[in-house]
This record gives C-alpha cells, sequence and structure tokens, in this order.
C-alpha cells in the first residue's frame, strides 16, 4: 500500500476517531438541553427560513440557495458535517452556516434555530438528512443527484454504502417532497420497489447566469485545449469504484495527439488524489494540472478553453449501466457557463442527450478517444459555440427557479 492510500485511510479514522469521541459530550448537552453559543435570530418578518442540511456540501446547494433568496420569499440557513463542508463550494447568501461534528450535536443545532418553514436535505448520504427529518416536524425536502442505489444496486460490497441504503430508502419515501437533480431517483425507486411515491420535481442542476462567459475564441487545429472540472482519483485507487476519474491513460492518449489537457480538481478533493496528476504535469508540455477553484470563479477559468470534456465509460469501471444512463454532474453546466461546447460520452445517456439535443457537443465512444483530434473542425466549432449561448438561457437558474418555489409553496410552508 502506498503512501497516498495509507494517509486517506489515516484521514478517515482520524475524522471517525473525533465523531465519536465528541457523541458522548452533545449527547449529554442534548439531553440536559445545553444552549449553543450561536444562533440566528427571528427570521424576518414576511420571509420564511429554509434550513438546507446535509452531510457532503455540494456546489448545487449554494447555486440554489442564491437564486431561492433572490426571490424575495426566503432566508436561508446552511446546516452541514464540518468533514463535509468545502469552503470554496459555499456563498455569502446564508444568514448563518453551522458545521456539526455528529448526530448529537447536528440535533441540537436544529432544535436551536427558531421560526424554520422548511427543511430542504441535500444528498448522496442520506444518514444525517434522515436524522434532521425524524428531528424537526417540518416539511422536509429531499433533493437528490447522485443516488447509491443506482451504482452498484441493493447488495453492495462497500461496507458503508450497504449502511447508507436504508436511510436513502427512507428519505425517498418519507419526504413531503422529493427533488431530481438528475433522473436516478425514479431507479432507486424501482430498485425499493416503492409503492407510493412522495410529490417529486425533475429539477436539473442548470446553469448559474451570474457567470456566464462570452465565448470568441478561434479553433486553430493544432493548438486545442480541452479541460476537465471535478474529482481524480489516483492510481492507488481501486479501479472498480474510481475507474472513470483516474486519468492516466485518459492524458497519454490525448497529448499524444498534441492536445492540450487541463484538469482543475473538485476543491473536495483530497491532495493524496492528485500528487501523481502534478507530477505528471512537470513532464508533458501538453498536460496542465491546476490548482482547485472556487465554484463562483470557474466559469471563468473554464472560459480560457476549447472543449469541456465528460470522459465518463462504461468500460472503466464496475458501476451500473443505470448510473451512466441516468446521471448528471454539474460541470455539464459550468462549460455551458463558460460558452464552450462539450465532448461528451455516448454512455452518459442523458447527458449526451442534453448535448445532441442543443447541438452543444460531440458524442464520442471510449475506442473514439486516440483520433479524437479529427473531429475537430474550425467552421464546426462555431456553429457549437453558438448553440452553446443560446441553449444555456433555457436551461438557466434565474429561468427556472420559479419551478421550485411553486414546488415549496405547494406543502404550505
Amino acid at each position: 500500500m502506498n503512501t497516498a492510500a495509507l494517509r486517506i485511510i489515516f484521514g478517515k479514522i482520524r475524522w471517525m476517531s473525533y465523531e465519536v469521541g465528541t457523541s458522548l459530550f452533545d449527547a449529554i448537552f442534548w439531553y440536559v438541553h445545553l444552549p449553543l453559543l450561536k444562533i440566528p435570530g427571528r427570521a424576518e418578518k414576511d420571509k420564511k427560513r429554509i434550513v438546507f442540511i446535509g452531510e457532503l456540501l455540494p456546489p448545487r446547494t449554494p447555486r440554489m440557495a442564491k437564486w431561492i433568496i433572490r426571490s424575495g420569499n426566503y432566508s436561508a440557513v446552511l446546516v452541514c458535517s464540518k468533514r463535509g463542508f468545502v469552503e470554496k463550494f459555499s456563498d455569502p447568501c446564508f444568514e448563518a452556516s453551522f458545521l456539526f461534528r455528529n448526530k448529537w450535536h447536528l440535533r441540537r443545532i436544529l432544535r436551536a434555530i427558531p421560526d424554520v418553514s422548511l427543511l430542504h436535505s441535500f444528498a448522496p448520504k442520506s444518514y444525517y438528512p434522515d436524522i434532521a427529518r425524524q428531528s424537526l416536524h417540518v416539511p422536509f425536502i429531499h433533493d437528490m443527484q447522485d443516488v447509491y442505489a443506482t451504482y452498484y444496486g441493493l447488495n453492495p460490497s462497500l461496507p458503508w454504502l450497504k449502511r447508507e441504503l436504508p436511510h436513502e430508502q427512507a428519505c425517498l419515501e418519507q419526504a413531503n417532497g422529493v427533488i431530481g437533480q438528475s433522473l436516478e431517483p425514479n431507479v432507486a425507486y424501482r430498485k425499493y420497489k416503492t409503492r407510493k411515491k412522495p410529490p417529486n420535481l425533475f429539477f436539473p442542476l442548470y446553469c448559474d447566469d451570474d457567470v456566464f462567459c462570452a465565448n470568441t475564441k478561434m479553433l486553430i487545429p493544432d493548438d486545442v485545449h480541452l479541460v476537465y472540472a471535478g474529482g481524480v482519483a489516483g492510481s492507488h485507487r481501486n479501479p472498480k469504484q474510481y475507474g472513470n476519474i483516474q486519468f492516466q491513460a485518459l492524458i497519454k492518449t490525448l497529448t499524444d495527439q498534441k492536445l492540450h489537457f487541463h484538469i482543475y480538481p473538485s476543491p473536495s478533493n483530497v491532495r493524496a488524489d492528485y500528487e501523481e496528476y502534478e507530477n505528471m504535469a512537470k513532464e508533458n508540455p501538453f498536460f496542465h494540472f491546476h490548482e482547485p477553484v472556487a465554484q463562483q470563479n470557474l466559469a471563468k477559468e473554464l472560459s480560457k478553453y476549447h472543449f469541456g470534456i465528460l470522459p465518463f465509460f462504461k468500460e472503466l469501471s464496475e458501476q451500473s449501466d443505470d448510473k451512466l444512463k441516468y446521471a448528471t454532474t454539474l460541470k455539464l453546466f459550468n462549460y455551458l457557463e463558460a460558452g464552450i461546447p462539450v465532448i461528451v460520452s455516448k454512455d452518459l445517456g442523458y447527458q449526451s442527450w442534453i448535448l445532441e439535443r442543443y447541438s452543444c457537443g460531440i458524442g464520442i465512444k471510449l475506442e473514439d478517444i486516440p483520433s479524437v483530434s479529427s473531429l475537430f473542425n474550425p467552421d464546426n466549432y462555431k456553429a457549437l459555440k453558438k448553440s452553446v449561448l443560446n441553449t444555456r438561457n433555457k436551461l438557466s437558474l434565474g429561468r427556472q427557479i420559479p419551478r421550485l418555489l411553486h414546488f415549496y409553496n405547494s406543502f404550505g410552508n
């Protein structure tokens, strides 16, 4: 086992020890009603307070919250695990942010926040949202992008994933409403054999109007720059689980064609997973590995390049066909915000359908990668980027957020 793998394991052990070690004290504080030092005041007049709750803060949540607050009808509080909070994903739109260390601390925080009208949880990872659902008697909305039941079915080999599934099922079935940021919740309902589904809203991730960038670049065939923004995994990881974000082979295949390939790792990535990429970039003049970028600045950074890429193929991991077919990723919309067309795996059924429907991308199979440079045509690029600039207006949060507000209002909160 190499040092990167050991560092990741020790990091998990350190957090688990902290979580367990603090639970006893927070359980006692819960039972004796010891107050928190800082709590928000009463909700503003004529505004309803939403609590956004989750274990891992995804960048989609602050983006949505910003537009919800902008409507003028709501204020928002963020409650997130200390371990899962990522500063570069957050946004100053929240009136307060609380980072919990264990389930008892979470209960203490929720009990202390006054005037809560709605709980809006964000998943994946549904353990803490399930605790929140049972702790506050207000409308509970479960918001899902990645759904664990679609990854490997209901009998996964990973123990932590097996423990998550009952909480995921409970949230999907017991929520007052479910928001599907992808099509995966529908797959999960079939797998769980759910007889009665709560009201649901299909609300794709959409583009943030505030960060739209122009695209005035010309495509020069011998100076093409591709970019990927998102999670990466080191070669020490198990390819059955992480194969689609282990890019060592992809880097070689693209740069052998003298294509410039840029990677911006997710701010949530652990450094042990990407140090080897930093070393590769030092030796390969066509490969460029960058520092993580805050969500608010990502589109501007991506706009420097010609194409975004979604290189996820079914041959590279053991994730189910359903996962690839129905999943969606925020990076697709980040690319559109940046004004750049997208090279997309045809195995990503829903995402490739969006891009091909709106003429915003080029669909490829894994076997096309060694000759992908032949697909780049200056005239075609002009048409693609024009479609991107038109399409993102239709798929914008500013245009679509009234649908979400209407969904909120249907629960009479």
